[in-house]
């Protein structure tokens, strides 16, 4: 992470009044945890801050306060003056309307990320492929100001970390993870908070949906990976949302076999949502990338217009090509 480009990025903050901050739509951990923890900062340095994300936020973090969330743009007042974009690379991910919105502005863009191929030009830019989470970022540039961490922003970064990381088990976890997580918990993180609100809350219909979810499973031993899927019958019959399906390719990864763990939502009739995890078996971004997706070398995904067992079809051949040829 380049400390000149942190110094830009706080004096151009320090310049503006009123901030936008946008992440990604069907929003994670990290895209949450970032967005409102460096909201509550910019507000109590005087900023006059907007927090939008197309969605609302998920119930496995509904221990998050995001009464400040907005959904829709038509909220979004016409004074903004300066604009951050967090966990994101592409416009295309904060959806349609923001997206044209971004597109079409003439304000300042700053983007902070940690995702790799960043697809926005901008002259503002705080992009680290190393940083186990976009939030790690965000504590950086807080730290910056010089102003006390509070409570509430602790647990909000930490979040970040712990979601990222998958509860500190998966490739992602480094020693500044590990050494920003401890401060942050110094700083009055609610570690436990997070972790019983992650790991211990699950309601009869999500039990009901993860059955569904194990009857849909498959393992492919020669390329060490498990597939499962989720239609909307699966989740109409269980009376669940995506939401209480999230988690589910970091699920099917936690096996001894499983090299690779890819969940498959279904979006619409033909459409689907694919969600990819690995503990450094092949690079999932590059893969992604032949879909016109994209991520990081151990979490990625894409969305696929056609059908499923096509699709799967699909996955087994570019994954067992990537195995063959790990550089290409």
């Amino acid at each position: 992470m380049s400390s000149i480009e942190l110094y830009r990025i706080k004096k151009r903050i320090e310049e503006a009044i009123n901030i936008l901050i946008v992440s990604h739509h069907d929003p994670d951990g990290d895209a949450l945890g970032s967005s409102l923890g460096l909201g509550s900062f910019l507000n109590s340095i005087g900023k006059k801050t907007i927090v939008y994300n197309r969605d609302k936020c998920p119930d496995y973090l509904n221990f998050i306060d995001s009464s400040d969330l907005i959904n829709s743009i038509e909220s979004i007042s016409d004074d903004i003056d300066l604009i951050l974009l967090l966990d994101l690379n592409d416009f295309e991910r904060t959806g349609e309307d923001m997206s044209i919105y971004l597109k079409n502005t003439q304000i300042d863009i700053i983007v902070i990320d940690h995702h790799q191929n960043p697809k926005i030009k901008t002259n503002f830019s705080l992009i680290d492929a190393n940083s186990s989470s976009t939030g790690i970022l965000i504590y950086n540039l807080i730290l910056s100001f010089g102003q006390p961490i509070n409570n509430l922003i602790a647990t909000l970064l930490l979040t970040t970390i712990i979601t990222d990381t998958s509860s500190f088990r998966n490739s992602n976890t480094n020693s500044e993870a590990l050494r920003v997580a401890s401060e942050l918990v110094n700083s009055g993180a609610n570690m436990q908070l997070i972790n019983s609100s992650l790991l211990n809350e699950r309601s009869l219909n999500k039990l009901l949906l993860e059955k569904e979810i194990l009857l849909n499973h498959e393992f492919y031993s020669d390329i060490h990976t498990s597939i499962s899927f989720c239609t909307t019958e699966n989740y109409n019959s269980t009376n669940t949302t995506k939401e209480q399906s999230e988690g589910v390719a970091n699920f099917l990864l936690n096996h001894k076999e499983v090299k690779i763990g890819i969940f498959i939502r279904q979006i619409s009739k033909n459409s689907w949502k694919v969600s990819m995890r690995t503990d450094g078996f092949i690079n999932l971004s590059l893969l992604a990338n032949k879909f016109d997706g994209g991520g990081h070398k151990n979490a990625s995904g894409f969305t696929f217009d056609g059908n499923i067992d096509y699709l799967k079809k699909l996955l087994r051949e570019r994954i067992l090509y990537e195995q063959q040829n790990p550089t290409s």
